[in-house]
């Protein structure tokens, strides 16, 4: 169950993100060009001032409250708070600023901001919220998933969220082979190679529209694919490694680790994708 403790971080970083979402959406239009990272294709080397500037905000908050909690942010290397958190604690907070920079940078829609958090190691709460929707889709160990919309931030005022399977649309990372081997049954789009602004497919919230059957990766980093499968489990889904052995990020959370990972809408598409994979 939730602890008091991780409850009143949520209930602090939830108004929080609707802050930071409209700062980033008031920029976005006249975003100022930044030295891309180092990275081996444009998804993973994009960076912004909005990168930049919410985990600053979200640092400040953070050690103005909860000074005794660890932080890790995505931009880490060029924080200027990082050296005040304390390198270990019971409670660790992960953020993601800006999870997809690069459709952010595009002045796209489906980015999100992605913050996490782990007690004793293991993760209990990840929220997503998405600031050109107002919305937040978001996980609490033991009380399943929960959605709401950025005039209410509040745990009280959420919902129930749950996965809507049916489709046959896979998103897929660094994947060739299984989108080869799932073929004729399911229809594979690799995030960076296939990117299409026309078809908006670039988000895994995609699972709670009906529009997303399954997500495969490998090196997907834990600290934002993670915490969005976290989320889709709790609403529902299934996740696995690809060779469907049980995925062991959510009890030993490390949001620097990169995973090989397959999410799906519930157990049924998961066996059928599986199925497939086998073969």
């Amino acid at each position: 169950m939730i602890t008091d403790p991780v409850r009143e971080l949520l209930e602090y970083y939830l108004g929080l993100l609707v802050m930071a979402g409209d700062y980033a959406r008031a920029i976005q239009p006249q975003l100022a060009t930044r030295t891309p990272k180092d990275g081996h294709n444009a998804w993973v080397s994009a960076l912004t001032d909005a990168d930049l500037s919410v985990q600053n905000l979200f640092e400040v908050a953070t050690l103005a409250r909860f000074p005794q909690v660890h932080f890790f942010g995505e931009e880490h290397a060029r924080s200027l708070n990082q050296k005040y958190f304390p390198g270990q604690a019971a409670l660790a907070v992960h953020l993601d600023p800006v999870n997809g920079t690069f459709l952010y940078q595009h002045q796209r829609a489906n980015w999100d901001i992605l913050l996490s958090i782990a007690e004793h190691g293991q993760l209990v709460a990840a929220v997503s919220y998405m600031p050109a929707s107002g919305r937040f889709f978001l996980a609490l160990r033991g009380a399943g998933a929960l959605t709401g919309e950025r005039r209410h931030p509040h745990l009280a005022d959420m919902v129930p969220l749950a996965t809507r399977p049916g489709s046959r649309q896979c998103l897929t990372y660094q994947t060739p082979e299984v989108n080869e081997r799932l073929r004729g049954e399911f229809e594979c789009f690799d995030i960076v190679a296939d990117d299409d602004p026309a078809r908006g497919l670039d988000n895994l919230n995609e699972f709670y529209s009906g529009r997303l059957a399954a997500f495969a990766c490998r090196a997907g980093d834990c600290l934002d694919w993670g915490a969005a499968a976290f989320i889709a489990v709790a609403a529902g889904g299934r996740a696995t490694h690809l060779d469907g052995s049980p995925l062991d990020i959510f009890a030993d959370f490390d949001p620097q680790r990169t995973v090989d990972m397959l999410v799906a809408a519930d157990a049924t598409t998961h066996a059928a994708i599986m199925a497939r994979l086998a073969r």
